[in-house]
C-alpha cells in the first residue's frame, strides 16, 4: 500500500513538472549543387548574328593598259568607283565575356561577302573623220568572300533592359572567293544618236590575284534588349581596310580581263559599313526559381 501510494506521488510530480526544452535553430540547408551570385559577376554569352553590309573600295594608286603621249580627257579614259551602292551579306556568331558589368571583350567570327563596283570607258576616234567616234563603257563590279575575325571591347552606356553600347576593335579577314563580273556596251556616236551596238558581259575569277588576307579596324554602336533570359540587339561598325588587297605582281597577266575589257586592277583599300542582328544567350544562371542569369 505505501508502495502504491509513493508511486502515485512521483507520477503526479513527474506530470506537474514541465519539460525541459532547448530551442534549436531552423537550417535552410541549401540543395546540392545551389550557387549564388550577383550582376558583378563575369558572365559569358554566345549567340547568332547577321545583316547586309555596304562596301566602298579607296585607290591608292590607278593602273591603265594604256599609255598616254598626252593627258586623257574626261570621257577617254576615266575610271569612276562607286561608293556604298552594292549590298552584301554576313552572318556568323557572337562569343562574349563581360569581365566587368557592362564591359566586355567580343569575339565575332563570321562568314562576309563584299561587293564594290567602278566604272570605266573609252572612246575610240576614227583618224580621218575624228566626228565618226565609238564610246566603250564598262561597269566592273567584285566580290569577295571572307572568313572573318572581328574582335572588339564593348561598353555599355546603361544597365537596365534596354542597353546602349559603343564598341571598338579591329578584324582579320582570310579570303575564299574572289570574282570580277564586267558588263560592257559599245555606243556608236557616230549618227550622232548614240545607238548602242552590242551589249556584253564577262565573268573572271580573281583570287591568285587578291591578297589571301585582309585586316584592319573598326569600330560601332548598337544595343541589346532583354528578352526572357535572351538578349536581342542590333548594331552598325565601321570597317577601315589597312591592306591593300590587290596582289600587284600580277596586274597585267591575265589576258582575259586586259584584251577582253581593258582591266587592271588598281591597288586599293576596302571599307565597310555593315548591319547586324543578334539573339545571344548567357551561358551562367543563379540557380533559383526565376533561374536568373549572372
Amino acid at each position: 500500500m505505501k508502495l502504491t501510494i509513493i508511486g502515485l506521488i512521483f507520477f503526479l510530480m513527474h506530470l506537474w513538472m514541465p519539460y525541459p526544452t532547448i530551442a534549436q535553430p531552423r537550417k535552410n540547408n541549401p540543395k546540392p549543387g545551389l550557387k549564388t551570385g550577383n550582376t558583378d559577376t563575369n558572365q559569358w554569352w554566345i549567340g547568332v548574328r547577321g545583316g547586309t553590309n555596304l562596301s566602298t573600295a579607296i585607290p591608292e594608286t590607278s593602273y591603265s593598259v594604256f599609255s598616254y603621249l598626252q593627258p586623257a580627257t574626261f570621257g577617254d579614259d576615266s575610271k569612276t568607283y562607286n561608293s556604298f551602292n552594292l549590298p552584301g551579306l554576313q552572318f556568323g556568331f557572337s562569343i562574349s565575356w563581360e569581365f566587368i558589368k557592362g564591359l566586355s571583350v567580343n569575339l565575332l567570327p563570321s562568314f562576309t561577302s563584299y561587293r564594290f563596283e567602278y566604272e570605266n570607258s573609252f572612246r575610240w576616234y576614227d583618224a580621218e573623220n575624228a566626228s565618226n567616234q565609238v564610246l566603250t563603257y564598262f561597269t566592273v563590279e567584285t566580290r569577295l568572300q571572307y572568313v572573318e575575325l572581328p574582335l572588339t571591347v564593348k561598353y555599355e552606356l546603361m544597365h537596365g533592359p534596354f542597353k546602349p553600347y559603343i564598341q571598338a576593335g579591329g578584324y582579320y579577314g582570310i579570303l575564299t572567293d574572289a570574282i570580277k563580273n564586267i558588263n560592257t556596251t559599245n555606243i556608236d556616236e557616230a549618227s550622232g544618236s548614240d545607238s548602242e551596238i552590242d551589249v556584253s558581259e564577262l565573268s573572271v575569277g580573281i583570287e591568285d590575284r587578291t591578297k589571301k588576307a585582309n585586316y584592319g579596324i573598326m569600330g560601332g554602336i548598337g544595343f541589346t534588349q532583354n528578352l526572357g533570359n535572351a538578349r536581342v540587339g542590333l548594331e552598325i561598325n565601321y570597317q577601315y581596310g589597312l591592306q591593300n588587297l590587290d596582289n600587284g605582281g600580277l596586274k597585267f597577266n591575265d589576258s582575259q580581263l586586259i584584251t577582253g575589257a581593258y582591266d587592271v586592277s588598281d591597288d586599293y583599300l576596302l571599307n565597310n559599313l555593315t548591319v547586324s542582328m543578334m539573339v545571344i544567350i548567357p551561358l551562367k544562371f543563379i540557380t533559383s526559381k526565376d533561374y536568373v542569369p549572372l
